[in-house]
């Protein structure tokens, strides 16, 4: 099946580890030129270099998409590499250890804020204001099923809430001027050691043993945990011509976790 994303630019934030870099695989996949944005300069030359070696076609750009002044310059320096920005995937984001509502401080909220909201906005504003001038454009943002409300993540399923009621807002606005925005919800995905860089958030600990994963998995209806890849299928399939009519929607990949209405 052609997804219509030969030589269209494609940029992923995040993209040196986990999810992000299996969206970057994918895109490159289906003949995309892949821009990998992400603070792990290291693990980001890797991902690009390996796609690259499977004859795929990607460029790596440091960048933290907390920093207003520095996302701007990328986002410009990557149309000047690469061409117009076709697909924009907001990936980054940043859960911390499960924790009650009161066991929260205002730091690890602010930093919640900045890596799942803020990031989002940033990188967005830029990119959209191209597309908006071309008049055509997908933009997914990775959401999560905490956004639905979960137990012990007031701050990052708060914050997950808010990407989800943005991009359903870009959707409104900007539709008329070929515009399409979705979201994509993951469950838990916990990525093997070898798909992670040392500067990676993933190498956070997110507090939950064996019997805890094991516990969340007895509650997903097809009994086993998504994987990076199948995130990264369903973005792929929302940035392509395949789902020129879908926008404003979040599809939940969890196994069935979460039944969104």
């Amino acid at each position: 099946m052609d997804f219509g994303l030969t030589g269209k630019v494609a940029v992923v934030t995040g993209g040196a580890s986990n999810i992000g870099r299996a969206i970057a695989y994918e895109f490159a996949r289906e003949g995309a030129v892949v821009a990998i944005l992400d603070r792990d300069i290291e693990q980001a030359r890797k991902t690009s270099a390996e796609i690259t070696a499977a004859r795929g076609k990607a460029t790596a750009y440091q960048l933290d998409v907390t920093d207003v002044e520095a996302t701007g310059a990328v986002v410009q320096q990557v149309e000047t590499d690469l061409g117009p920005i076709a697909a924009l995937v907001n990936n980054v984001g940043w859960n911390g250890k499960a924790e009650f509502f009161l066991g929260l401080s205002p730091e690890r909220w602010q930093k919640a804020f900045q890596l799942n909201l803020f990031s989002t906005f940033n990188v967005t504003h830029p990119v959209l204001a191209r597309m908006v001038e071309r008049r055509a454009g997908s933009i997914v943002s990775i959401a999560s099923d905490a956004g639905f409300g979960e137990f012990r993540m007031a701050d990052y399923g708060a914050m997950k809430a808010g990407v989800l009621a943005f991009t359903r807002t870009i959707a409104k606005e900007y539709g008329r001027y070929g515009i399409r925005a979705n979201s994509v919800a993951p469950g838990l995905v916990i990525p093997p050691p070898e798909d992670i860089g040392d500067g990676s958030l993933w190498k956070t600990d997110i507090g939950m043993g064996p019997k805890e994963i094991q516990n969340i998995e007895s509650g997903i209806p097809l009994r086993r945990r998504s994987e990076a890849v199948d995130i990264a299928w369903s973005v792929v399939f929302l940035s392509s011509d395949r789902a020129r009519q879908l926008t404003g929607q979040v599809l939940s990949v969890s196994g069935g976790f979460q039944m969104p209405r």
